[in-house]
């Protein structure tokens, strides 16, 4: 199982911030993909959601991406799932809802993932390997300590810089970035 964790560094007017994925609001999730059979990469990056789910070939089972190997013809599936809900701010961030974050990853052999990161979802990945996360085409929410919600995209640095006009501040993400682990 393979996990996708994102981090960044925020300003301290924010507690968290998280990608808008809902039903009404869905994520287009962007990633590099290897064949796990013949080991070539995908010639572009594919774009997955996690409500659109298709029927895989030859199985009952249904993923959210599907795809045969350009190179070896190999079926191919990614299927998305929830993780984590969003990437907290450490400092907005209580002592017991960390324990309970810790407690959660050390069951999928993710304890070595740093507590200033959001394991934001779960790929159950068949055929082929996530290699790279591009953030660039989410649209994130920021939950500010003011009670305001501001959504965002990031720019080509990986950075959003905005003012929070109730509380008079600035407001700022910056080094956003996507990893993948391999967990349980």
């Amino acid at each position: 199982m393979l996990f996708l964790t994102i981090n960044a560094s925020m300003s301290e007017n924010i507690k968290c911030i998280y990608p808008e994925d809902t039903k009404e609001a869905v994520a287009q999730y962007m990633f590099d993909v290897v064949c796990t059979h013949c080991r070539e990469e995908h010639g572009s990056s594919i774009v997955i959601d996690r409500f659109d789910k298709t029927d895989m070939p030859g199985s009952r089972g249904e993923a959210s991406f599907v795809m045969k190997c350009k190179f070896c013809g190999s079926d191919c599936s990614i299927d998305l799932l929830p993780f984590e809900d969003a990437l907290h701010n450490p400092t907005a961030l209580d002592s017991g809802a960390l324990d309970k974050i810790k407690e959660v990853r050390k069951k999928h052999g993710l304890k070595n993932i740093p507590s200033e990161s959001c394991v934001l979802l779960q790929l159950d990945c068949r055929g082929c390997e996530v290699v790279r996360f591009h953030p660039g085409n989410l649209t994130f929410n920021a939950e500010l300590t003011s009670g305001k919600l501001m959504s965002f995209q990031l720019e080509d640095d990986a950075e959003w810089y905005d003012y929070d006009d109730d509380a008079n501040e600035e407001v700022t993400v910056t080094d956003l970035q996507g990893t993948i682990f391999k967990g349980k």
